[in-house]
C-alpha cells in the first residue's frame, strides 16, 4: 500500500538542556535521518519542527527518490505538543507541491506513517506497520504498537489518511485546536488495532542517561 509519513521532529527538548534529539547522532547519522530513511518509501514525507533540521532533511534528500515529496513545517503555535504536530503534518501534506508541473504525487496515499523523530532504530517497527496494515482487517482504520512492556506507542503508528483527517477535526472541535493535546486525543474515536510488538526496540532518547547508555554525545552544538 502507497503511504505518506509525518514525522515529528518538535519539542522543547527540556530534560535534554534545550538540545534538538531528532539532531542527536547516532552511528553516524541524525535520529531525524534514521527516521527519515525508515520511511524511504514514502510517496510524501511530512517533517514536523524547526528550521535547524533543514541540513538533516537535505542530506536525507540527496539519495531520496526523485519522485518522493519532503516538506518542513511547523505545529501552530510552536511547542504545541505531538497531536498539533501530527495536525501540522498531514496539512502540508493536503496543501499539495507549489509547483504544479512538479512530479511529487498530487494525491494523499491511503495510509499515513507517524513517527517520533528520537527513536533509535525506527525502521523495524515501520515495517511492522506496513505489514499489518496491508491486511486491511475489517473495520479497522489504525495500527498502534505496543511495546514489551504493553505501553502503547502511539508516535509510531499507522492511520488511514481519511480516519486521520476526520479524527483531526473531531479532536480539534471541543477545543477550537489540538494544543497540548495528546495523541490519544486524537486517536480517541479512530478504530485502532493494538499490535503486540515485544520484539521490537522502542528506545528513545529522553534524558542524558539515555543518550549516555548509547554512546552518543550531547553538546549545545546541535541546538
Amino acid at each position: 500500500m502507497k503511504f505518506d509519513a509525518i514525522i515529528v521532529a518538535g519539542g522543547r527538548g527540556s530534560r535534554l538542556g534545550g538540545v534538538s534529539k531528532p539532531l542527536l547522532e547516532h552511528h553516524g547519522e541524525t535520529l531525524l535521518e534514521h527516521s527519515l530513511n525508515a520511511v524511504t518509501d514514502a510517496e510524501s514525507i511530512a517533517v514536523v519542527g524547526t528550521h535547524a533540521l533543514a541540513a538533516a532533511v537535505t542530506r536525507y534528500m540527496e539519495t531520496a527518490p526523485d519522485t518522493q515529496r519532503v516538506v518542513i513545517t511547523r505545529e501552530y503555535p510552536n511547542y504545541a505538543g505531538p497531536a498539533a504536530a501530527v495536525a501540522a503534518g498531514r496539512a502540508a501534506l493536503d496543501d499539495g507541491p507549489d509547483d504544479e508541473s512538479a512530479q511529487w504525487p498530487q494525491r494523499a496515499s491511503e495510509l499515513t506513517v507517524v513517527l517520533a523523530a528520537d527513536l533509535l532504530d525506527p525502521a523495524p517497527v515501520v515495517r511492522a506497520l506496513l505489514e499489518e496494515s496491508a491486511k486491511q482487517a475489517p473495520g479497522i482504520n489504525a495500527w498502534v504498537p505496543q511495546d514489551a512492556g504493553g505501553a502503547l506507542q502511539t508516535l509510531a503508528c499507522a492511520i488511514t489518511t481519511t480516519a486521520l483527517r476526520a479524527a483531526i477535526e473531531q479532536a480539534s472541535t471541543p477545543h477550537g485546536s489540538l494544543e497540548n493535546a495528546s495523541m490519544m486525543r486524537l486517536l480517541a474515536t479512530v478504530h485502532m488495532e493494538r499490535l503486540k510488538l515485544p520484539e521490537i526496540d522502542f528506545s528513545d532518547i529522553d534524558t542524558p542517561g539515555d543518550a549516555g547508555k548509547y554512546g552518543i554525545t550531547v553538546t549545545s552544538g546541535n541546538e
